[in-house]
């Protein structure tokens, strides 16, 4: 009477350490082959494949692998920055922006939070501050086509068309192959002065 109970127990804590287990691997970064089907990956690890690393990532209970930071996919360890980076998604441009200049105290040379910044102050159409952060964003880390194509939205709509036709030749040899970059240069030079 008693081992029917005591064999179902077993058997549901046996289920919910497996179901638990792949789901923290999951979680934490690791793919499972039998899990997840090729094309149903997360973004993360295509991104990982694509900058040399592979996609599948082994993990052990007691010895988890360390694994060397990838600046561009890895989440923020800042819960600051991921608060502001939250907030910027949900298009909450005032809140965003109060959390972004609370990171850039910690951060000084973070040119993502400038690009961040500017962008922000272009959806506020304040323009000129657009334009100081966007250039300290450039000069952090020269050689961003999105950086130079929205700096240079930002000079044409302050009326710096000479800087504005610089900064989209800028981003149109960053990206050569983006379309939207040649459109808004051939744009600015095509109109007269």
């Amino acid at each position: 009477m008693i081992i029917y109970p005591a064999i179902i127990i077993l058997i549901l804590l046996v289920c919910f350490f497996v179901v638990w287990r792949r789901a923290y691997f999951v979680q934490a970064g690791g793919v499972y082959d039998d899990v997840v089907k090729s094309e149903d990956r997360p973004k993360l690890s295509e991104d990982l494949e694509e900058k040399g690393h592979s996609k599948k990532t082994s993990f052990s209970f007691f010895n988890k692998k360390k694994e060397e930071p990838d600046i561009l996919t890895e989440k923020s360890q800042d819960p600051l920055m991921e608060k502001a980076e939250e907030l910027f998604f949900k298009k909450q441009y005032i809140s965003a922006e109060k959390w972004y200049l609370e990171v850039i105290k910690k951060e000084p040379r973070n040119p993502k939070i400038y690009s961040r910044l500017g962008l922000i102050y272009i959806n506020q159409k304040n323009y000129k501050d657009a334009i100081c952060c966007l250039e300290e964003a450039s000069k952090i880390e020269p050689g961003v086509a999105s950086r130079y194509f929205n700096l240079s939205f930002a000079q044409n709509e302050e009326g710096d068309r000479k800087s504005a036709i610089v900064n989209a030749r800028r981003a149109f040899k960053a990206d050569p192959q983006n379309e939207k970059y040649k459109r808004w240069y051939d744009e600015l030079r095509s109109r007269p002065f």
